[in-house]
């Protein structure tokens, strides 16, 4: 029965609107309301209804007008609505984008400058034709990135570049018309991170330049840069209260971006005092920067990161508040990547069972990290050695990420048979290698054997058993 009435388009939109209107989280509410809601949400119906022309008195001249219902919504409740759907614009229905198109593009229905620039946003993106997508440009893109995908330790040199089994998302996420089909078999995704590497005109060698001059970008900023500091500290501690959107503040940001190299940028924010910010302005900051344009580049995004979190949560004494957590999930709407590069290592090294590290790391993979950006937290955790909460992490990884490719799972695996002995007495450890072998057995491929037997030897907790019938069935089917 509650089933029913929530799949009623009449009771969705309340529901819909009632998250919506929770102050500046309010977007975030809605998204999870839209994760949690049973079966397809009725968008088309919903649409509609926030678009249905109503008369109303003009405040000003107390004339009567018509004007679309969402125009009418509270102020706060209409911002939160722009940002929704710019976060999920991908995924709603042809009929329900064009009838949004349609009603904003009516300026005289908006007079706040941050909802403005979002209509604009929105038609704008509108009016950009998709490009022809041959397989002959997919391949040769294919190419190019795999040149620059990896450095000989195994790391990405462009941050953007996922390996397309990594880049697997949820069917019900997944946007069809942004992969690329090579042929019967292959699949490889193209989209528009490749304007970095289109617009980044800066040589390789350079870069590594950059990266032995490190210590002294961080010790002395040029002149050129140390006079935005006042200008940038003006708008972090008095502009960014204001919740409405500054034009100019995020041209600044743009000009700094191309300005600074990503350790001169951390250097600047550490010049005005980031980390004094309060959490308020923290989350219109981060606001602010989902709608930079274009997207920060990946290096100078990680910079921000550590700037704006690492230090605030290392130096957590109680569990981080809701506020903090907020202003994470809006940077990682963007810059997942970015984020767990940056934070994920650093925290783990200090994290120990029970302490707010933990927590916060939990937290995060829980609350800030969308389903398909999950694979984004494994790489930071294998880059560190194995510890308790570093298995709790997994565990969570794993419960919450329905999909692997073997890609992703075999390192998975070598990291845990690698820490076997050392934790053959972790209930936490067994418990997650049970999980693996009993949820995961289609990867489990001849050369796992091996490794797992002798993982599983040097077990000694009650679990050893289970693990074994459960390694003997799997051996069994190969």
């Amino acid at each position: 029965m509650a089933g029913s009435t929530l799949h009623d388009p009449e009771r969705a939109v309340i529901l819909l609107l009632q998250a919506l209107s929770n102050e500046q989280n309010g977007f975030l509410a809605a998204h999870r309301f839209l994760q949690c809601f049973p079966g397809p949400f009725p968008w088309i119906s919903i649409m509609e209804n926030l678009c249905m022309k109503v008369p109303t008195v003009d405040a000003s001249t107390g004339e009567m007008i018509i004007k679309p219902k969402l125009a009418l919504l509270p102020l706060q409740t209409q911002r939160n609505l722009f940002r929704l759907l710019d976060l999920i614009y991908s995924r709603l229905p042809a009929p329900s984008i064009q009838l949004w198109l349609q009603t904003i593009r009516e300026e005289n229905y908006f007079s706040d400058a941050w909802l403005l620039y979002m209509r604009q946003h929105f038609l704008k993106d509108s009016s950009i034709q998709t490009p022809l997508q041959s397989p002959e440009v997919a391949q040769s893109l294919h190419i190019l990135c795999k040149q620059l995908k990896q450095t000989p330790n195994g790391h990405f040199k462009l941050g953007w570049y996922k390996n397309r089994c990594v880049s697997m998302e949820d069917e019900q996420t997944m946007d069809f018309e942004s992969r690329v089909q090579i042929d019967n078999k292959e699949s490889y995704p193209v989209n528009d991170c490749t304007k970095e590497l289109l617009m980044d005109s800066q040589p390789m060698s350079s870069l590594q330049e950059a990266h032995t001059e490190a210590p002294e970008e961080m010790q002395v900023l040029p002149a050129s840069i140390e006079t935005h500091a006042p200008k940038l500290k003006q708008f972090l501690y008095l502009n960014m209260e204001s919740e409405a959107l500054d034009i100019e503040f995020l041209a600044e940001m743009n000009n700094l971006f191309d300005l600074c190299s990503p350790l001169q940028l951390e250097t600047l924010f550490s010049t005005v005092g980031i980390t004094q910010l309060s959490l308020k302005c923290l989350f219109q900051l981060c606001v602010h920067l989902d709608t930079v344009s274009p997207d920060i580049s990946y290096a100078h995004a990680k910079s921000l990161a550590k700037s704006l979190f690492l230090d605030r949560v290392l130096s957590l004494t109680s569990p981080a508040s809701r506020s903090l957590t907020a202003a994470l999930s809006m940077f990682c709407n963007k810059y997942a990547h970015s984020a767990c590069s940056s934070l994920i290592g650093p925290i783990l090294v200090q994290a120990e069972p029970g302490t707010v590290y933990a927590d916060f790391l939990c937290r995060m993979v829980s609350e800030c990290i969308q389903p398909h950006q999950l694979h984004l937290c494994f790489s930071p955790i294998f880059d560190t050695s194995c510890t308790e909460v570093a298995l709790t992490i997994l565990h969570l990884l794993i419960d919450k990420k329905d999909k692997f490719c073997q890609s992703e799972f075999d390192p998975l695996l070598n990291y845990l048979c690698e820490a076997a002995e050392k934790f053959s007495k972790s209930v936490t450890f067994s418990k997650l290698l049970l999980v693996l072998l009993t949820s995961k057995p289609n990867l489990i491929q001849l050369a796992h054997l091996g490794p797992l037997t002798s993982a599983l030897n040097c077990n000694q907790t009650f679990m050893k058993k289970s693990m074994q019938n459960a390694l003997r069935k799997v051996a069994e089917q190969k």
